[in-house]
């Protein structure tokens, strides 16, 4: 009688640790699926296309500087050539919008708690080239943008922030690819 309630209690000991075990590793599963759709939310929506932007727009910007452009010291409002100012407008600009348009769209999805400096920088100045756009079209005047371009600090955030969550996404997957087993139910050597 003894020995029965021993066995009894034993397995009903291993059963309750059995599914302690199994809602914990269930509730991992649950956190490190949820952290990977995040994660390529933030990808998809947000810092892959900032990261393919930035990469189209400095390839422009360093062609623009290696050719015609004059240094940055020479380069004033009244010294702006028609050919920069088309550079500017047509290609550097619009994708600078759609950038800054993302930014606003996706603000949740920026990594740290609140927009980091280097975005709101580069937001900033977006709005301020516009003004600058607006009065050269409407009262042929040529000024500066009252905010710069945040340059180095922007384009590196963008591309570390990019790599970084590329990374803990490679890791995620790994993680969380199932192992194929073999036939008696045992994971299989990789």
């Amino acid at each position: 009688m003894t020995a029965a309630i021993i066995a009894a209690s034993a397995s009903i000991v291993v059963a309750v640790l059995a599914f302690v075990l199994n809602q914990y590793g269930q509730a991992r599963q649950e956190r490190r699926q949820a952290r990977l759709a995040r994660i390529s939310s933030q990808l998809r929506d947000l810092y892959g296309p900032l990261n393919a932007m930035v990469d189209a727009n400095e390839r422009i910007w360093e062609a623009l500087r290696d050719s015609h452009l004059p240094k940055a010291a020479e380069r004033g409002p009244d010294d702006s050539t028609a050919s920069w100012r088309r550079w500017r407008d047509e290609a550097l600009q619009p994708a600078n919008r759609r950038m800054r348009d993302l930014i606003f769209a996706y603000a949740d999805l920026v990594v740290e708690a609140e927009v980091p400096e280097p975005l709101r920088d580069f937001c900033a100045h977006v709005a301020a080239l516009e003004i600058v756009r607006a009065a050269e079209s409407e009262e042929g005047a040529r000024q500066r943008a009252l905010i710069d371009h945040p340059g180095d600090a922007y384009v590196s955030y963008v591309r570390r922030t990019f790599a970084a969550l590329k990374h803990e996404q490679a890791q995620l997957l790994r993680r969380s690819r199932v192992r194929p087993r073999t036939r008696a139910g045992r994971l299989r050597p990789e």
